[in-house]
């Protein structure tokens, strides 16, 4: 089969063997300039559509991938009396690496961001993001503030911001603990108060490059390493118990069912009543086996996947729009950064890989992502151009992926996993763009 021209938005339903850890990350070519003025044009009259999957047809950018330029209004301080508010902008929060984000945005279209490493410095910084003016603001916070940490995870259910974990050890020994923080932390948006829960009974210990995933009251946590240990094992804490006792529960599973491998700088993600997981590393291995966990039956399932399998990684990030998880960048097991885009379609476990998206991101690790409607943002994280001195990327810069903009192939070969969730209606007309499946 041809490859798809300029004029055909086609996918292509090919199904190559998983690669080896051996094959080379198909080359993407460096972002040197802005998205053209038109597409930028396009996508700024689309700023109200936020949370639509309806948008006409012919207002969609011409590619998936653009890249815009952050606003950066002055950060929001709590005054005194008589003090007047800062008129500086914000500082931008990028370059920053192993920060946290979570998946999914509040009702209003706000994310947040927290902590981080910035330089050699780790940082407990707060900034809201806006998908409406795509502005990035620096948020001033009271309360039992977070320490400064990387690799750490959060989530968010209404106006309340979870964070848990991270490496929070400094070099500085007047600081610096034996172990590592295993506070929850909760934020209240309105307030922009902290609370550190005071929790009773067992809880996970602290540990950094583990992933979360909030399904309904719950928040689930995966994984991760603590000095040199890796770590497969999973907890809940349920919101309810912050009205009595907050406790923390060890999710114990059913007999006979298997369990992921240890690992850490892997992804989890929600998707109706059960957690997708992809890839991380034991710094032996690294994996790109795909499973999820189901909540009612307590049970994990790797899942036997078809299509363009990514290659094995760690540091990579995830978000998902209907039954779509987006998987982007990460490093491999050569210690390279990946540049790549995939997407895994949970109704078919079939595995997507995508050529000719336009300006895509460069090759990066540590960074997150979310969805916003049928939208998904990439913020910071590392690469090679990150930290080419002689040629600097501008870290303004965020990039958006419109999903809308790309077509999947009739389904083929494999039907819903059992007990799959109904996905929404994904019927939308697409805009002709010079993007499409890789053709093998």
């Amino acid at each position: 089969m041809s490859s798809p021209s300029r004029n055909e938005h086609t996918a292509l339903p090919s199904s190559p063997p998983a690669p080896t850890q051996s094959q080379k990350v198909q080359e993407r070519a460096p972002l040197q300039q802005e998205q053209p003025t038109a597409n930028q044009n396009t996508y700024d009259s689309l700023k109200d559509e936020v949370g639509s999957s309806q948008a006409p047809a012919q207002q969609r950018p011409a590619y998936p991938w653009s890249r815009h330029r952050l606003n950066l209004p002055p950060p929001v301080v709590v005054l005194k009396l008589g003090d007047a508010p800062p008129a500086a902008p914000s500082p931008s929060p990028f370059p920053r690496y192993g920060h946290s984000l979570p998946t999914s945005a509040t009702a209003t279209g706000e994310l947040f961001l927290f902590g981080g490493l910035v330089g050699e410095t780790t940082r407990n910084d707060l900034y809201l993001f806006s998908t409406q003016d795509l502005s990035s603001t620096l948020v001033q916070t009271r309360g039992e503030i977070p320490s400064p940490r990387v690799g750490h995870a959060s989530a968010i259910v209404g106006s309340v911001l979870f964070v848990w974990g991270g490496d929070t050890k400094t070099n500085d020994s007047t600081k610096s603990t034996d172990k590592q923080d295993d506070g929850l932390y909760l934020l209240n948006l309105v307030s922009r108060e902290w609370t550190r829960v005071n929790v009773y009974g067992p809880a996970p210990i602290g540990r950094y490059g583990h992933a979360v995933a909030m399904v309904g009251s719950k928040f689930f946590m995966f994984g991760g390493q603590v000095d040199g240990e890796f770590l497969n094992d999973l907890w809940a804490f349920d919101l309810h118990s912050l009205r009595t006792k907050a406790v923390w529960k060890k999710v114990e599973l059913a007999e006979g069912s298997p369990r992921p491998a240890q690992r850490t700088g892997h992804i989890c993600v929600p998707y109706g009543e059960k957690i997708v997981l992809f890839g991380g590393t034991d710094y032996q291995f690294h994996y790109n086996d795909t499973w999820i966990f189901d909540i009612s039956t307590r049970t994990w399932s790797e899942l036997t996947c078809i299509g363009f399998i990514p290659s094995p990684r760690e540091g990579h990030a995830a978000a998902i729009v209907d039954d779509d998880v987006y998987i982007f960048g990460g490093r491999g097991v050569d210690g390279k950064d990946l540049g790549d885009l995939q997407a895994f379609k949970l109704s078919n476990q079939r595995w997507y890989m995508f050529q000719k998206m336009g300006p895509a991101p460069s090759a990066r690790s540590g960074h997150a992502m979310a969805s916003v409607g049928s939208r998904v943002f990439v913020f910071g994280g590392l690469g090679g151009e990150s930290l080419n001195a002689a040629k600097p990327e501008d870290h303004r810069i965020v990039h958006v992926l419109d999903t809308e903009c790309i077509k999947y192939p009739a389904s083929t070969g494999r039907s819903s996993p059992p007990n799959a969730p109904k996905a929404p209606n994904q019927e939308t007309s697409v805009q002709t763009s010079e993007v499409g499946l890789l053709n093998i």
